[in-house]
C-alpha cells in the first residue's frame, strides 16, 4: 500500500523525517520520489500491511498510528452538506435480504451532476498510490478508499431498474458482465447488489457494466457498506476477481465510518462535479455488536517484562482508539485482530517499543519427569536394533478378521455409526493385526515385526507391545530378545506363544514357525530400569557417504556359507560390502544351525547385488567379485561355501 506524507499530515502533525517515521512505524519506507519529478515535494512509503490489520489499509489508519506513536489526538473536518428539501428515499428504495451478509448499507443520491476528467491535485494523489484516474465521481470513490479505509460505489440512477436496490444471493447460473467487460456466471454463494431485473454489481468485489458511470450520466446513486469479510474472500476466489475495494473488505472495514465516508464523498463530489444532494440517507443498519475484553495490567507487566502502571497502559490503549473503563476495554469498531488480553498486551508492547523493553534471563528450570512416551520410544530401538520393523496396523476389527482369530462379538466393543460398515469392532488384542501383516510379505524369512498401540475392552483402553517373530530362525529371534526386555523392565512376565498350524492356515501364513507375545505397557516408566543417561540422544558420529543411484540395471548371485554358530550375520555381511564398490546391496535371506552342518555349524545364505554407475554390468565381471567375495569371507571368518 501506498502513502503520502502530505496526506497523513491532514489527520496528524508530526516532525518527524521519512526514515524517522519509517522506523517508527516499523515498515520499508522507500522513497519513490524520484519517479514523479512532477511533485518531489511529497514522500511516498510503500508499506506492506499484515493480513490481520486491515485497519491501517488507509490514510487514517496510518495516522491512527502514528497520532498513538506521539500520544497526539487525529484530527478529523467536520462535514458540512448543502442539501435539497428533497428526501433520497423518494428516488431510491434499499433492501436487504440477508443482514448477516450484509449488515449496513448506505446511499445517497446526487442529482444534475457533470462527470468530467478531476483536477490535478485529485489525479496526482491518485496516480502516487498506484490508481489510475477515470472521471471526477469515480475517482472520489477511489480517494475516499484510500483515505479512510471504505470502498464505495457510484451508480448511474437511470440505468437501475424500478430505481431500486435489492442485496441479495446471487442465484445459480445468474450472470453479470462486469466493469472489466468480462462475463462472470455467479452461484449461490455469492452476493450481489441488485435491482428489480438483473444484478448490477458484484457485492464488495466490482460493479457492473450496465450501472456504470459515463459522460452521459445526469444523476447517481453513491453507496458504502459493511459486508461479511468470509463471503467476499470466496467469491472473490471463485470468480478470479481480486480488487482493492475485495482486498479492504476481506481484512474487514471500520463499520462505524461508512456514514462519514459516505458523507464525505458527497461533499467532495459536490465541490468537483456540482449536482444537488438529496437530502437523508437510504439505509439498512442491523444491530451493532460492542466487544470488550476484560484485562489486568499485571498479567500485562508480566507478560512483557515491564513495570507500566494502570494508568501507562490505559494511556496507550486510549490513544490507540480502546475506550478503557477499569478493567474493561472496548475494541474500536476497526480493530478486528483483538479478542484477548493477550492482544492488548501486544499492543501496549509495540507501541512502547521493543527495544525500550528489558532483556530478561529466562530462569533455569529443572526437567521434566520423562513420560512413557520416552520410554516407549527406547523400547522400539531395542526392538530396532535386533531386528524388528515397527508396524501401524488398524484398530478396528471386522466380522472375517473375527473368525481368523477365533475372537467373539460379544467380548468387544462394537461402534455404532462405523465409516465402513464392515469394520465396526475395537481391537481386543494387537495380535490379529500383526499375522495379516505377516501373511502379506510371504518371500521374507525371517519376518519380526512389533507394534505398540492400544487396545479395547468394555471397561477402558490400554497400552500394549506385541511382537511377532515368523520364519525358520523365529524362535531364536523371540527368546533373545524376550531376554534382553526383562533385563531393564523390573517384574516382566512374557509368554511366548507358538501359533499353531490351524491358525496359521487361517490368517495364510505358510512359513513353518510363528511365535507371538504381547504385554501391558501401564506404568512403563515405573517398571523400566533405565536412568536420564539411558535415555539420552545418541549421536552417530561415523561418517556417511552417499553415492549417485544408478540408472543401469543389476545382477544377483546367492551365496550360502557354512560358519561358526557364535559369528555375527552382519560382520559377514560387512565382509562383503568391502569386496568391491560394484556391490550395491547384500541381503541375509536365510540363516539357520544344525549338527549336519558340523559341529557348533549353522549357514548364513545371502543375496548379493552387483550394479555398477555407469553401465552395464557383465556376467563375466560379476563371477570374477563372487570369487574375491568367497575367498574374503573364508579367510576372515573361517568359513566354507556350501554347495
Amino acid at each position: 500500500m501506498k502513502v503520502l506524507k502530505s496526506w497523513l499530515k491532514e489527520y496528524v502533525d508530526f516532525n518527524w523525517s521519512d526514515q524517522e517515521l519509517s522506523d517508527k512505524l516499523s515498515y520499508s519506507g522507500t522513497l519513490v520520489e524520484e519517479y514523479y519529478p512532477d511533485n518531489k515535494s511529497d514522500t511516498i512509503f510503500d508499506l506492506e500491511i499484515t493480513p490481520n490489520r486491515g485497519d491501517c489499509v488507509s490514510h487514517i489508519g496510518i495516522a491512527r498510528e502514528v497520532a498513538a506513536l506521539q500520544n497526539k489526538s487525529l484530527k478529523k473536518e467536520p462535514l458540512e452538506l448543502k442539501m435539497s428539501s428533497q428526501n433520497a428515499s423518494s428516488a431510491i428504495s434499499v433492501k436487504v435480504n440477508d443482514s448477516n451478509a450484509c449488515p449496513r448499507y448506505l446511499a445517497r443520491v446526487i442529482n444534475n451532476v457533470k462527470v468530467s476528467e478531476s483536477p490535478d491535485w485529485l489525479k496526482h494523489k491518485l496516480t502516487k498510490c498506484g490508481l489510475k484516474p477515470i472521471n471526477n465521481i469515480v475517482d472520489v470513490t477511489n480517494y475516499i478508499m484510500l483515505d479512510l479505509g471504505q470502498p464505495m460505489h457510484a451508480f448511474d440512477l437511470l440505468k437501475i431498474s424500478s430505481a431500486s436496490i435489492i442485496v441479495r444471493k446471487a442465484k445459480n447460473g445468474e450472470e453479470i458482465k462486469t466493469l472489466d467487460g468480462e462475463q462472470h456466471k455467479l452461484k449461490s454463494d455469492d452476493l450481489v447488489i441488485a435491482d428489480e431485473d438483473t444484478p448490477i454489481a458484484v457485492a464488495g468485489i466490482i460493479g457492473g457494466f450496465n450501472s456504470q458511470i459515463s459522460n452521459q450520466t445526469i444523476d447517481i446513486v453513491l453507496e458504502a457498506a459493511e459486508f461479511e469479510r468470509r463471503m467476499i474472500r470466496a467469491s472473490s476466489k471463485r470468480i478470479g476477481i481480486a480488487t482493492d475495494a475485495s482486498y479492504r473488505f476481506e481484512r474487514g472495514i471500520d463499520s462505524s465510518c461508512v456514514e462519514y465516508a459516505i458523507n464525505k464523498a458527497a461533499k467532495m463530489m459536490q465541490e468537483l462535479a456540482g449536482g444537488t444532494i438529496l437530502s437523508g440517507i437510504v439505509k439498512f443498519e442491523s444491530d451493532k455488536e460492542v466487544n470488550f475484553v476484560t484485562f489486568d495490567e499485571k498479567k500485562i507487566n508480566n507478560l512483557l517484562g515491564t513495570n507500566l502502571s494502570k494508568d501507562e497502559i490505559d494511556s496507550i490503549l486510549r490513544n490507540l482508539g480502546f475506550k478503557v473503563t477499569g478493567a474493561s476495554c472496548q475494541i474500536p469498531s476497526w480493530r478486528h485482530d483483538i479478542s484477548i488480553w493477550q492482544d492488548l498486551a501486544e499492543e501496549v508492547s509495540r507501541i512502547l517499543g521493543l527495544n525500550n523493553i528489558k532483556m530478561m534471563p529466562i530462569p533455569k528450570s529443572t526437567p521434566t519427569k520423562k513420560s512413557d512416551y520416552y520410554y516407549k520410544e527406547y523400547l522400539k530401538d531395542i526392538l530396532a536394533s535386533m531386528g524388528y520393523s515397527e508396524v501401524y496396523t488398524y484398530s478396528l476389527l471386522s466380522d472375517k478378521d473375527l473368525a481368523e482369530a477365533q475372537l467373539s462379538a460379544k467380548d468387544l466393543l462394537e461402534i455404532k455409526n462405523p465409516m465402513q460398515p464392515e469394520n465396526k469392532y475395537l481391537r481386543s488384542s494387537i495380535i490379529p493385526g500383526l499375522l495379516k501383516a505377516v501373511a502379506k510379505n510371504p518371500t521374507f524369512d525371517p519376518v519380526l515385526v512389533f507394534e505398540i498401540a492400544n487396545i479395547f475392552n468394555k471397561k477402558n483402553e490400554e497400552p500394549k507391545l506385541a511382537v511377532v517373530a515368523s520364519g525358520k530362525s523365529a524362535k531364536e529371534s523371540i527368546e533373545t530378545l524376550k531376554n534382553n526386555l526383562g533385563e531393564i523392565i523390573s517384574g516382566l512376565k512374557i509368554e511366548i506363544n507358538e501359533i499353531g498350524r490351524e491358525e496359521l492356515s487361517r490368517f495364510k501364513i505358510r512359513k513353518p514357525y510363528t511365535y507371538v507375545f504381547e504385554f501391558s505397557l501401564k506404568d512403563i516408566s515405573k517398571k523400566m530400569k533405565l536412568s536420564n543417561k539411558d535415555l539420552k540422544l545418541k549421536i552417530n558420529k561415523d561418517s556417511i557417504v552417499y553415492r549417485p543411484i544408478s540408472k543401469y540395471p543389476s545382477l544377483t548371485r546367492d551365496l550360502a556359507f557354512v560358519i561358526d554358530r557364535k559369528k555375527n550375520s552382519k560382520e559377514v555381511r560387512h565382509t562383503i560390502y568391502q569386496v568391491s564398490e560394484s556391490i550395491n546391496r547384500v541381503e541375509l535371506f536365510d540363516e539357520f544351525a544344525s549338527d549336519k552342518l558340523g559341529k557348533n555349524k549353522k549357514n548364513l545364505a545371502y543375496h548379493i547385488y552387483f550394479q555398477l554407475p555407469d553401465r552395464t554390468m557383465d556376467d563375466k565381471e560379476a563371477d570374477g567379485v563372487v570369487k574375491k567375495i568367497i575367498l574374503a569371507v573364508e579367510n576372515n571368518h573361517s568359513a566354507k561355501l556350501r554347495k
